[in-house]
């Protein structure tokens, strides 16, 4: 992640605690295509930051035609990244519009790439005293929008950014991830003009932090084999006795990295494998040099990968919740501003091709919210600016929820993680349902389909964001109602939307305007919930007492999580 230029000095003394590790960093994810549960390529990366009020949006840059003389630029180091007269429409994240640049995090565009950049990295002292970095090159800043924005397929986008690499130098490195509804690639940048991408294997997955992880190379292998390399990168590494070698081929990660591995990072590698391939990853080992690639133990669905993101090392001897381990690096960080999941799919159109899930603040007490890639516009509140706390934005309204829930976890966060992975399933559903309406429409038009897909994320969001609101209004009173407590505080119980929970769960929902109750009914079953009574009327059965009495807000009748998990 980046280095902002204001905060770098406060940050200094952080760094040098870290070695080698940035003060911001960030976590990849790769799913291929035959490792995933639904045959789809998925990308995703956390976007974490040295602190926790780096407001996102989520937007759509439209399509420009023939308009020249435009760029790109890094506010931090004056680079600026010219365009084309004509750019294709793409998603993005960028920052707030005060901050130091776009730093968009993520691009789904309409020929159906997705790019993802960037997870820092840095190389060893000896290489980037051999190719410096350049002050004024290309970065994350500017490095997602200026791939996507002029690339029509995985491998094109590749190569765009090596050339920007080329022509401008790099001022950081960088691991970047680029796919299509095809292939999918990497691309680590290690110095101002050396880098090495590679086409990630369909069959595999990876979880990788802040490190370069490709291994063993072979100098002669061509782009056909699924190679790129910048002009002179093993003869750099030979000439200054970097290069580890196994015969003819070159260890790249080892060759650029002196200090091979970091608990830092290797902990997160071995996260993701513990997760994904127990079998394979064992005791965690600090001596260990984890694999960038391996195949699952079994098929990968969005919703591990959305969990990856909240691991924090849970039942292991480095959870973070046991003495002598809170210092341990975890894929679940407080500080992520937000993360993404770019999922594509091999038969949808083009146009319509990823599932963009998003996800605003921490995963750990936040929410994935899905959108077809397809979209022409995004929810108000996802384009709330500035750098600071507003209750219509939708970062703020995900990150305060996480802000609470970490005062203390063993009280608030089970609550909220409970409520949120029940509506990522609800979504997660809800999407499936959504894609085969989505096809009808683009086969009657392209038009037809984005209105459909325009439509249906921004009411998914809005929605979400309704009940985040509630979410908080119970959590903050929970913190009150628990303030100054002479006894063990009361642990947070969320209350969930009744309706959408009865119907997900094949209830059929009926509303009396006379004194505002909800029936639902499914069978023979019938109960009654009427808003500000603690008793649920059974028919033909005994009432059942609520722990906390249903209630009505913002039009969206709310009953406990406990008794709707009963339904």
């Amino acid at each position: 992640m980046k280095k902002t230029v204001r905060f770098f000095t406060a940050f200094m003394a952080v760094i040098l605690l870290l070695g080698s590790v940035s003060a911001s960093a960030c976590t990849g994810v790769y799913v291929g295509k035959e490792a995933s549960d639904q045959g789809t390529i998925i990308i995703a990366r956390s976007e974490d930051q040295a602190w926790g009020d780096v407001n996102k949006r989520y937007m759509v840059q439209e399509r420009v035609e023939n308009v020249p003389n435009r760029y790109i630029e890094d506010k931090e180091t004056g680079f600026r990244l010219p365009l084309p007269a004509t750019t294709y429409k793409y998603t993005y994240t960028p920052d707030y519009t005060q901050g130091g640049g776009m730093y968009p995090a993520m691009c789904s565009n309409e020929y159906g790439v997705n790019v993802s950049a960037t997870v820092s990295t840095s190389p060893c002292e000896k290489l980037e005293t051999a190719d410096p970095f350049v002050e004024a090159g290309i970065a994350e800043a500017t490095m997602a929008t200026g791939i996507g924005a002029v690339s029509k397929s995985a491998r094109e986008a590749v190569e765009v950014l090596i050339n920007y690499i080329d022509t401008y130098g790099a001022s950081q490195g960088n691991t970047v991830m680029m796919s299509d509804q095809n292939e999918a690639w990497i691309v680590e940048i290690y110095s101002g003009h050396h880098y090495c991408a590679m086409r990630m294997p369909d069959d595999m997955v990876a979880v990788f932090g802040n490190h370069n992880m490709i291994g063993l190379v072979d100098p002669k292998a061509t782009p056909e084999d699924g190679y790129f390399y910048s002009d002179g990168l093993f003869g750099l590494l030979d000439s200054t006795g970097l290069a580890v070698k196994e015969g003819e081929l070159y260890h790249l990660a080892k060759s650029v990295d002196e200090n091979a591995r970091q608990p830092y990072n290797n902990m997160r590698n071995w996260a993701g494998m513990r997760l994904l391939a127990p079998s394979q990853a064992g005791e965690y080992n600090g001596d260990a040099f984890y694999p960038l690639f391996y195949k699952p133990d079994q098929a990968v669905s969005v919703l591990t990968v959305m969990d990856i993101f909240r691991n924090r090392l849970e039942g292991t001897p480095l959870d973070v919740t046991l003495a002598g381990q809170e210092g341990n690096r975890v894929i679940g960080t407080q500080k992520s501003s937000q993360i993404h999941i770019l999922q594509s799919f091999p038969d949808w159109p083009a146009s319509c091709s990823s599932i963009t899930w998003l996800c605003l603040g921490n995963a750990e007490h936040s929410v994935f919210i899905p959108s077809f890639s397809g979209i022409t516009d995004t929810a108000s509140a996802y384009k709330v600016d500035g750098d600071t706390y507003d209750e219509t934005g939708a970062f703020w309204k995900c990150k305060r929820i996480c802000t609470l829930a970490e005062q203390d976890r063993l009280v608030y966060s089970q609550g909220v993680r409970d409520f949120w992975k029940q509506q990522e399933g609800l979504m997660y559903q809800e999407m499936l349902e959504a894609a085969p309406v989505m096809l009808q429409q683009y086969a009657a038009g392209r038009q037809a389909g984005e209105d459909y897909v325009t439509a249906l994320g921004i009411r998914m969001a809005e929605r979400t964001f309704r009940y985040s609101d509630n979410l908080y209004r119970k959590l903050t009173t929970a913190l009150i109602h628990n303030t100054g407590l002479g006894r063990t505080p009361v642990t947070f119980l969320p209350d969930v939307p009744l309706r959408q929970i009865a119907e997900s769960k094949g209830y059929t929902v009926t509303w009396n305007a006379a004194d505002g109750s909800t029936t639902i009914t499914k069978g023979a079953a019938s109960y009654t919930i009427t808003p500000e009574e603690y008793t649920c009327k059974v028919a033909g059965g005994e009432d059942i007492e609520l722990t906390h009495y249903a209630y009505v807000n913002d039009g969206v009748t709310y009953i406990p999580m406990d008794f709707a998990d009963t339904l």
